[in-house]
C-alpha cells in the first residue's frame, strides 16, 4: 500500500508529460467522417474499460486484504487495471465497424500486427516482461516455507560462520518474500494478459477498413491503438515488477549467509524497483490521456482568403 501512495506523485508527473505531448490529429468537420466515427468509437470504449479497470485495482488495492491478508489478491491489482483497458480495446474495435453500404473501391493489401506494433514499446515491453519473469524465478528459486508451512513465503538461510575464532551456527528465516506463494498467481495472471494483449492487437490488425479515402488517418488510428494495448500490459507488467522486486530488497540485505548470486540480485532489485515504479507512474499518465482525433468546427478557408497574419491564401 505504501508503495502505491508513493507512486501517486509521479503518476501526476507522469499524467502532466503524457498531456503535453498528447497527440491530436484536426480534420474537418465533413472530412473523414466514418474514420472519426471509428475513432471516437474504440476510444470511448478503451476509456470506459481504463475506468473499470481503475476501478477493480482500487477495490483489489483497498479490499484485497480483507480477503485475503497476505496480500496475493492486492498484488493482481496493476494486473486488473492492465486487464480493463485491454477487454475495452478488444470491444471497441469489434463494435467499431464501417457502417453498411455500397463501396465502389476496395484495397488490396495484408495487414499483419508487426506493421502497427510501436518498436520502442514493443521493445521495453519485451526487457519487461523478461526482468519480471526473471525476479519471479529468483523469488521461486531462494523462498522456503515459513514458519506455518506456506511455501515460498520466506527467505532461509543456514551457514556456520567464524564469530571471534568460534565456529557459530546460523540459522534464520525472514519475510514476507515473494516466492512461489506469490508468484504462481502473478504468473498466472500475466499469462492471461499476454492472451489478452494477443486478442486486442489482432482485433485492432482484423478490423475491416473503413472509406478508402481515409486509409492514411485509419493506418495511424491502428497504431494508436496498438500503442495503447502495449502500453496498458506495460504497465501491468512494470506495476507487478516494482512492489516485487522492492519487497526482496531487506530481506536479501538482511542475509548473513548470502550466496555471491543472491548478493547480485540484492543489487539487481535495489534498481529495478524504483525503476519500475518510475515505468509503471508513466505507462498510466499515458492511459489516461490517449491520442485523439478533433474535428475542426470552422471552415476552411478558400484560395484569397485572408489568413490570420493578413497575407492572402494562394
Amino acid at each position: 500500500m505504501l508503495v502505491s501512495i508513493l507512486a501517486l506523485p509521479l503518476a501526476l508527473v507522469a499524467f502532466g508529460v503524457a498531456l503535453a505531448r498528447r497527440h491530436v490529429v484536426t480534420v474537418g468537420v465533413n472530412e473523414h467522417a466514418e474514420v472519426v466515427r471509428i475513432a471516437d468509437r474504440t476510444r470511448g470504449w478503451r476509456l470506459v474499460g481504463l475506468a473499470l479497470g481503475l476501478v477493480g485495482g482500487g477495490l483489489l488495492l483497498v479490499l484485497g486484504q480483507r480477503v485475503d491478508a497476505l496480500g496475493r489478491l492486492t498484488a493482481l491489482a496493476p494486473a486488473a487495471v492492465g486487464a480493463g483497458v485491454l477487454l475495452g480495446t478488444v470491444v471497441g474495435e469489434l463494435a467499431a465497424r464501417p457502417s453498411a453500404g455500397v463501396r465502389r473501391t476496395a484495397v488490396v493489401e495484408t495487414r499483419t500486427v508487426r506493421s502497427v506494433l510501436p518498436r520502442g514499446r514493443a521493445t521495453l515491453l519485451a526487457l519487461a516482461t523478461v526482468a519480471l519473469g526473471g525476479v519471479l524465478a529468483a523469488g521461486t528459486a531462494w523462498g522456503s516455507p515459513d514458519d506455518l508451512g506456506r511455501a515460498g513465503r520466506a527467505l532461509s538461510e543456514r551457514c556456520t560462520l567464524l564469530v571471534d575464532g568460534v565456529a557459530t551456527q546460523v540459522a534464520g528465516s525472514r519475510g514476507p518474500w515473494p516466492g512461489s506463494f506469490y508468484a504462481l498467481p502473478l504468473a498466472a495472471s500475466s499469462g492471461v494478459l499476454a492472451l489478452l494483449t494477443v486478442l486486442a492487437l489482432r482485433a485492432v490488425v482484423r478490423r475491416p477498413r473503413p472509406d478508402p479515402h481515409g486509409l492514411g488517418l485509419d493506418s495511424v488510428l491502428r497504431r494508436w491503438s496498438a500503442g495503447t494495448v502495449l502500453t496498458a500490459a506495460l504497465f501491468a507488467v512494470l506495476g507487478t515488477l516494482g512492489p516485487v522486486a522492492s519487497l526482496m530488497v531487506a530481506p536479501l540485505a538482511d542475509l548473513d549467509c548470502g550466496t555471491p548470486a543472491q548478493a547480485v540480485g540484492r543489487w539487481v532489485v535495489t534498481v529495478l524497483g524504483p525503476l519500475a515504479l518510475v515505468g509503471a507512474a508513466a505507462a498510466l499518465g499515458a492511459l489516461l490521456v490517449t491520442p485523439r482525433v478533433r474535428v475542426d468546427d470552422l471552415p476552411r478557408p478558400l484560395p484569397g482568403d485572408a489568413a490570420p497574419v493578413g497575407a492572402p491564401r494562394r
